[in-house]
Formats: C-alpha cells, structure tokens, sequence
C-alpha cells in the first residue's frame, strides 16, 4: 500500500484570471491544468470550479495557494478588485469537503517566495523577499529562513504600503499603495491618460523601446517606486536580497532598471536585485512543498 506521503501533493494556484492546478513530486510538476476563475463573487463558485478542474485521487495532501489575505483557512481579498469573494471565506473547509482532507492554504506571493528561496533566486540567503510584479503587486518574506504570514495574514503585502500620498484610490481601500503606482494595472492605466489611447502594459514597453518618452517616463516611474520599496524593507527588516518576477518584472530591461535605480540609493539600503528563477508556478511549488509532513511546522513562521 502506498504511503500518502510518496504520493504527490495536489497543488492549487488561485489568482485573479485563472486557477491552475498540477500534482506535484519533489519540485516536478506534472497534470497541469488550468481554467478562469470565476468573477461571480462567491467563494462556492471558486470551490466548484476548483473541483471540477482537479482529480479525486491519487494524492497525498491538497495544498492551496491564492491571492488574498489567508488567515486559520479562511480567505478575504486585500484588494476586490483581484478577487472578488466574501469577507472570510472559509475555503480550507470547502476544499476538504470537497478532497476529504484537510488542506494547507497559504497566500499565493508567500507560496511563490518558499520555492524561490527553497529551489530559486533565494537559495543561499537568510532574509529574502520575493516580489511579483505583474496586473497587482505581491510579496512573500522569508526572514532567519523561515517565510512570514503573521497573525493576521498580512505579512508581505508590499504592494498596499504607502508609495504616493494623496494618490490614487487603491481597491484596498488606501490612497497612493505601490500597487497603484508600479503595477501592470497602473501603467497601463497611466499609459492611455497620457498616451490619449488604451494601451496595455506590453504596449507601453513597446512604446517605450521605440523611443516614446512618456512611456518612458512611466516605466521609470515604476521603478522609482519600486527600489524605494525595497529600501524600506531593508530597513525594516534586513533584507538580504530581491528577486522579481511576475510579467511586468520580468519585462525586458526591467529588472536592470531596478538594478540602475538602486545605486542612486545611500550605500546601506542597496542589495541584489535578481530575477526570479522558480518560473510562473512557483505558487503550487511553494504551497506543495509546505504541505509535506513537518515542512510547514518547522518552515512556515505564522507569528
């Protein structure tokens, strides 16, 4: 008979546009798939498209990992505007009536940071900070090697500190978040006011290599944004390094401009800034590798 734990662990990404779902073996990842995820605002549709997606058996553990504030496996989006879904949301006891397990639920960007310092960018540090810089901003923290959600579930939501006061109104409810500021949302937003066209973010990169100075100057913008971040964190808690990712992150050119930008920092707040190296699913990979026996009690700091 096969133990549970050398079956794989059926990992659940939920983002704003789709949910993914993978069984997943040490760091292989295999029966991908993924579907859009519903917009209705109900956490009952999400459960059901979930269960539709995924198989029955044939695994070990469910790990989940989903935008949103996770706190004892109940889910609220930061931002409705990313996910739509009620205050509270008891998903962890959803997806178990649904498997007959209990689940690990973790915040998708802290998901992600555990495989980037588990298997990528983070390897060989002890303070990290995974950024996904994409349609919103998140973030995981791995602090003394262990990855942070705190009490509350906020720990690294980067993207709803302070960036512009008096800016923006921000779906979290705050003015001026870095979300608003150096998001794929907000340049886009901010590249057809002043392009006088819709244009989306890769179109504005484009604009942007092909000489356009404003879009230039709102990429830039961004990054301005983005290292200040950064210096905040590490003087906040001490970061050892930043790895990016996420389609904006990613971008041509980007990460070097957050590299360029921090060196106009004072010499205390600068570190590495790298990009990130798990690729897209390093959500399921972080959440399944924390839903393994003991891995998420030694590894995963809720306090």
């Amino acid at each position: 008979m096969t133990a549970a734990s050398d079956l794989p662990v059926l990992a659940i990404d939920v983002g704003g546009t789709k949910i993914a779902i993978a069984e997943v073996s040490g760091d292989r990842i295999a029966n991908r798939r993924q579907a859009p995820t519903p917009r209705a605002g109900r956490g009952d549709d999400l459960v059901a498209a979930i269960a539709d997606l995924a198989p029955k058996t044939g695994f070990g553990a469910v790990a989940v990992a989903t935008t949103g504030i996770v706190r004892d496996g109940s889910l609220t989006a930061l931002n409705p505007e990313t996910l739509p879904i009620e205050d509270g949301y008891v998903l962890a006891s959803a997806i178990e009536r649904v498997f007959g397990m209990p689940p690990l639920v973790i915040n998708d960007a802290q998901a992600a940071a555990w495989a980037e310092f588990t298997l990528g960018a983070g390897t060989g540090f002890r303070n990290f900070a995974f950024f996904t810089v994409s349609t919103g901003i998140g973030c995981g923290l791995v602090i003394d090697g262990r990855l942070q959600s705190g009490a509350n579930g906020l720990a690294g939501h980067v993207g709803h500190t302070r960036s512009e006061p008096g800016g923006i109104l921000c779906g979290c409810g705050r003015r001026g978040c870095l979300e608003t500021v150096a998001s794929g949302t907000a340049l886009a937003r901010a590249g057809s006011a002043r392009l006088g066209r819709k244009v989306t973010t890769p179109e504005l990169f484009a604009a942007a290599k092909e000489g356009s100075g404003i879009a230039a100057e709102i990429i830039a913008g961004a990054v301005v944004a983005l290292v200040d971040a950064f210096a905040d964190l590490a003087a906040s808690v001490d970061i050892d390094c930043f790895a990016v990712g996420g389609g904006v992150g990613l971008a041509g050119g980007f990460i070097e401009a957050l590299q360029v930008r921090s060196l106009d920092l004072p010499r205390v707040y600068r570190r590495p800034i790298v990009a990130a190296r798990a690729g897209a699913d390093a959500g399921l990979l972080g959440a399944a590798m924390l839903a393994r026996p003991k891995s998420y009690d030694e590894n995963f700091l809720q306090k």
